[in-house]
């Protein structure tokens, strides 16, 4: 009788490999598919790393308490968390977890991310308009309409078997927007393009992606082939390293040095992995009326769109702020100082646009504000979670300026801003006072130039975020000008990013700071509200290139230019 030859159970192989005659056929089979089966980390690995993503939440995250006192959640009780670590089956269900613990801060400006260049994606892009997936984008350079019919309004209803809904509740569950409606947009405009460092099984995807389209036009269900084009290499697995035996603490992974002085905290951004179709471009996302003049604007790459229309017997100024960049910052500002003069001198009130603004740098968007609010105001400051970076970047602002020289004033601003945060640190999750990231004080003075002081409205919606919920923020404390769209993102912190886990090699971005504004209210989860609100997103917009909405904004500073010359 032939021997038979058993491989252990558990081991991911077919069950056909489990029992074979031949040990020496065996033997040859086993060592091919330890080959191709990828090495996992194992769950030891998986539960140093998660503790120690854990604690870079205790020891950095500044909206640790405001989430406990806002949605009763306590992110440091993590064994319901560990215990699913355990039981995760490979190191892709494991990076779900880890993405899932750090989304369910709700936080504009934290995530977890793969380190991975692997993409999927499909010439067709789909948003949420009056609550429903419909198809916006079809490049038909890739997609003809001779074999792919369907069009802009038609409802995208699953990709690949799985509804646009059970998608968007997926995906919503591994990254978020501090705003619900924003998670969801995003979670959809992620189901035909898979970036494997925000949806680490992207690269379980074939070469063809099944979509059904609900037709417009008809009711009818249409089931459709569309290719994914891919592009980066598939992460699958990490690679194998021993686990050291000796029972000892783990330490925080090395991160690189923080650069000298505040500035070096002065970006409220979004991660860059939150992508978002749309996401800082210049050109706006609805047609203006057909009288309007573009004056800046006409390529990609210019810092601001401008120009003018008629309306009510009244010139109206649009200008809009794609996004404030510290790489643009002189262009920027040179644009924003030229297009004002003309406006003050050409218009009878202004439609200021932050829609889908990422935001960018603070002391930029200072700068901005100043040239839009002609008497003094306050801008938003910042509580600090410190670390000890954030202590030596305070204690390197008081240094230098004692070893240059500064005058005493300076030395004492600087001197109490090192105490602030120094006490915080040495606290139990000790959070320091509102402080300025920009300059020594936050309340800000007009500048040289004059400001445009005419009546103004401000365009917002859930994609205004970081500085581009700050600039709203400010513009209505100091009530200046009226709020028209829909409620920001609701995350106006700073934000850092590092390297994570010394087995996984991910990264987290987490906010090191709460946003106040000038009545002592959080940005957080919270944003800017609108005076009168207008939805973009409707499917009626979608198919008039948002008519109905530039003719609600345009109704709206219409009357508030009226009401603005009434004695």
């Amino acid at each position: 009788m032939a021997n038979t030859f058993s491989l252990p159970p558990g081991d991911g192989l077919p069950a056909s490999v489990h029992s074979i005659k031949s040990p020496a056929l065996a033997a040859l089979l086993l060592g091919a598919f330890s080959l191709v089966l990828p090495a996992q980390i194992s769950p030891a690995q998986r539960r140093v790393d998660f503790e120690q993503l854990a604690g870079s939440v205790a020891k950095a995250y500044a909206p640790y308490q405001w989430k406990i006192d806002t949605f009763s959640y306590d992110a440091l009780q993590i064994e319901p968390w560990l215990s699913r670590v355990a039981a995760a089956p490979d190191d892709l269900a494991y990076f779900e977890i880890c993405m899932e613990y750090i989304a369910s801060l709700r936080d504009l400006h934290s995530g977890f991310f793969l380190h991975s260049d692997f993409l999927a994606w499909a010439p067709v892009d789909a948003d949420l308009y009056d609550g429903k997936a419909l198809i916006d984008n079809i490049i038909r350079s890739r997609l003809p309409e001779s074999r792919y019919p369907f069009q802009a309004g038609d409802e995208l209803v699953s990709v690949d078997g799985q509804t646009a809904s059970e998608w968007m509740d997926y995906a919503s569950r591994l990254q978020s927007f501090a705003n619900p409606r924003a998670t969801r947009r995003w979670a959809l405009d992620q189901i035909l393009y898979r970036y494997q460092d925000v949806l680490p099984r992207a690269a379980q995807t074939g070469d063809t992606a099944r979509i059904v389209v609900r037709r417009a036009s008809t009711g009818a269900l249409e089931t459709y082939d569309i290719p994914w084009i891919k592009s980066g290499t598939p992460l699958t697995a990490i690679g194998p390293v021993p686990t050291p035996k000796a029972a000892a603490a783990m330490t925080a992974a090395a991160v690189e040095a923080t650069p000298p002085g505040r500035a070096s905290l002065a970006t409220r951004r979004t991660p860059a992995f939150k992508r978002v179709r749309g996401f800082g471009a210049v050109r706006p996302l609805f047609n203006l009326p057909s009288d309007f003049v573009l004056r800046y604007g006409r390529n990609f790459a210019d810092p601001i769109y401008s120009g003018t229309y008629k309306s009510g017997g009244f010139t109206i100024g649009y200008l809009r702020i794609p996004q404030f960049s510290s790489s643009a910052r002189s262009s920027l500002l040179r644009a924003l100082d030229t297009e004002i003069a003309y406006l003050r001198a050409n218009t009878d009130g202004l439609v200021l646009d932050v829609m889908r603004n990422p935001g960018g740098d603070v002391c930029l968007t200072n700068e901005a504000l100043l040239r839009f609010i002609p008497y003094p105001f306050r801008t938003v400051g910042d509580e600090l979670r410190p670390t000890l970076d954030i202590v030596d970047v305070f204690r390197q602002d008081y240094q230098y300026a004692l070893e240059d020289g500064a005058d005493p004033v300076t030395l004492a601003y600087l001197k109490g801003f090192l105490w602030d945060v120094e006490t915080a640190y040495h606290e139990y999750r000790g959070i320091t006072g509102p402080l300025p990231i920009c300059g020594f004080s936050l309340d800000l003075y007009p500048g040289a130039a004059p400001a445009y002081d005419k009546p103004m409205i401000v365009l917002i919606d859930e994609f205004s975020t970081s500085s581009a919920d700050v600039f709203p923020a400010v513009l209505q404390d100091a009530n200046r000008a009226l709020m028209v769209g829909m409620a920001t993102a609701g995350g106006g912190g700073l934000s850092t990013q590092e390297r994570i886990g010394f087995y996984s090699e991910a990264s987290v971005a987490l906010s090191i700071s709460l946003g106040v504004r000038a009545r002592d209210v959080f940005i957080e989860n919270i944003g800017v509200h609108p005076d009168i609100e207008i939805d973009l997103m409707t499917r009626a917009n979608l198919m008039n290139g948002g008519r109905d909405f530039v003719d609600g904004f345009t109704i709206a500073i219409v009357e508030h230019i009226r009401r603005s010359s009434t004695p």
